[in-house]
């Protein structure tokens, strides 16, 4: 049995040409350090619709939370996350504002752990989702 917090990692490693990955979503013995995410970078001769496929698998997930996979705006290279999708939304505003938000201000001490014990038990269930979908 994959642990929880690798297991979406090995998945999309299993079934995309990934460049890199950290494939820990989070850290069990630290669960509330960040909202858990995975963030790896495709190779350059992986298609656009495998990516777009990804997407769509997650966009359709039905859990405790909504989950997206974007591009990360303030990085060179293309580097993607697969978070919840207000994760999406605290980049895309420090991208357009130059600033760096700390999640626990931007979201709140009680939502911001809110969204890390709903993210990790959303996990195992969305890791089923994208093994069957993919």
């Amino acid at each position: 049995m994959d642990r929880n917090e690798t297991c979406i990692g090995k998945i999309i490693y299993s079934k995309l040409p990934i460049e890199w990955m950290r494939y820990n979503m989070y850290i069990e013995d630290d669960r509330y350090r960040n909202i858990p995410m995975l963030v790896f970078r495709l190779q350059e001769s992986c298609p656009e619709n495998l990516v777009d496929t990804l997407k769509e698998c997650v966009d359709n997930f039905k859990g405790k939370l909504s989950w997206k996979v974007f591009r990360n705006p303030m990085t060179r290279k293309a580097n993607y996350l697969l978070s919840i999708s207000g994760l999406e939304d605290l980049y895309m505003q420090s991208y357009l504002e130059q600033i760096q938000y700390n999640q626990i201000e931007y979201f709140g001490t009680e939502r911001y752990k809110k969204f890390c014990d709903d993210a990790i038990l959303d996990i195992p269930m969305l890791a089923k989702h994208i093994a069957e979908t993919l």
